[in-house]
């Protein structure tokens, strides 16, 4: 079983919003899709680029940086493909949204 740490209040992310956290030690994007939580590593494997400081559009981020495109459900990269990023269990319990860094779960890539 995961262990949950308390990452942000569900009254900071709107729906459509995103804010990049870190959670014992681990610097992650938490995104409100249509009111459902979702974390992810908040780091742009291309260079580095902050992805909570990008464009949400529905479940998918763009890098700031170079326009690199992730599923914030899945980690899988829209654009231009091949890689993922590691995403995180996320619960809610009362107001406190609540993510399990420690069970990072990686999609699988199509070569």
């Amino acid at each position: 079983m995961g262990q949950f740490v308390k990452a942000a209040k569900t009254d900071e992310i709107q729906a459509g919003r995103c804010i990049g956290v870190k959670v014992e030690g681990v610097f992650v994007g938490i995104y409100n899709v249509a009111g459902e939580y979702h974390a992810m590593n908040n780091i742009c494997p291309h260079l580095g680029g902050v992805l909570s400081y990008g464009f949400l559009s529905d479940s998918v981020i763009t890098c700031p940086l170079h326009m690199w495109e992730f599923d914030v459900k899945s980690g899988k990269c829209v654009w231009p493909g091949q890689t993922c990023i590691a995403t995180y269990p996320v619960k809610v319990q009362g107001d406190d949204i609540l993510v399990d860094v420690n069970s990072p779960v990686y999609a699988k890539v199509e070569a």
